[in-house]
């Protein structure tokens, strides 16, 4: 069953246990998920208000969908890697699962940047009263994006993870400079700012 078909409190249930069917990364992408719905919100209320929206919320649904798919895909991903550590795999299933783990989370991470380069571009059709919201929502895609980022640091960590560490250096870091400079810029806009001083 996909998680968007998961009642909420199962879906709660289903991630605060000692052995958990959904790991910290999808949670983390789940809270993004979120923070979309709640930037879409205001995108669609600005829209109704007469401000020309309806480019940029097709396409803020068109990369959420493909951030509900790599929900899936880094779930499943996680779970492997739960089942590998639990059964004592031999080196290579291992190895395997570590790298799939720390593949699918990074793949989600880029798209919780795009999403947020997106809702950059996307700032000025803001309506001053749904502002909270469409700012709130950004604050959610961050956190989730930092969250995601800890678990793929967390298997870099990992004996097993060899080389794995130094392969996805360069994407790791242009995802974190990436991200910085869209929140900085999306901060610094005067309904960003005034938001932020209250």
């Amino acid at each position: 069953m996909r998680l968007q078909e998961v009642h909420f409190e199962e879906l709660l249930s289903r991630i605060g246990t000692a052995e958990p069917t959904v790991s910290g990364s999808s949670a983390s992408l789940i809270a993004g998920r979120i923070g979309v719905a709640m930037a879409r919100m205001a995108l669609a209320v600005s829209r109704k208000h007469g401000v020309d929206n309806e480019m940029a919320i097709e396409k803020l649904d068109s990369i959420s969908a493909r951030l509900v798919d790599a929900g899936e895909r880094d779930r499943a991903a996680s779970l492997a890697l739960i089942k590998a550590l639990r059964d004592g795999t031999d080196g290579s299933v291992h190895r395997r699962a570590l790298t799939d783990a720390t593949r699918e989370p990074l793949a989600a991470a880029y798209l919780l940047v795009e999403l947020l380069e997106h809702l950059d571009e996307a700032e000025p059709g803001i309506r001053k009263p749904v502002g909270s919201d469409f700012f709130g929502g950004i604050e959610l895609i961050s956190g989730a994006f930092t969250a995601v980022m800890m678990a793929v640091e967390a298997n870099l960590q990992h004996e097993a993870a060899g080389d794995l560490e130094d392969r996805t250096r360069q994407n790791r870091l242009e995802l974190y400079r990436r991200r910085d400079v869209t929140i900085e810029a999306l901060r610094s806009r005067p309904l960003g700012r005034e938001l932020r001083s209250c």
